[in-house]
């Protein structure tokens, strides 16, 4: 299972980088996890750039019946806290350098 963030920007952002206007901008993280055999999302949450990954990736393990034994995820990550919830699971985590 590979385990990632994506940046979502809205229309402001968008018409900010194109009119140089200074706008309020809203941002929100897209977290996945995707099965690396059948490149299918088998679980996704949005949250606000000011959650981080540590606190996102409980939800997103904690409702998948599969057994899992590997987690590749980025540095995001690559917390004690993903780290605590991982091993108490029994799954390897592997960041890539």
């Amino acid at each position: 299972m590979y385990v990632t963030s994506l940046k979502l920007y809205d229309e402001g952002e968008w018409k900010t980088r194109k009119h140089s206007k200074d706008k309020r901008r809203i941002w929100r993280k897209l977290h996945l996890t995707v099965d690396v055999f059948t490149h299918k999302a088998i679980a996704a949450g949005v949250s606000l750039v000011s959650v981080d990954a540590n606190k996102v990736l409980p939800i997103l393990l904690n409702p998948l019946r599969r057994k899992i034994q590997q987690v590749s995820a980025d540095g995001a990550y690559d917390t004690k806290a993903c780290n605590h919830v991982l091993k108490n699971k029994g799954i390897t985590l592997s960041i890539p350098p």
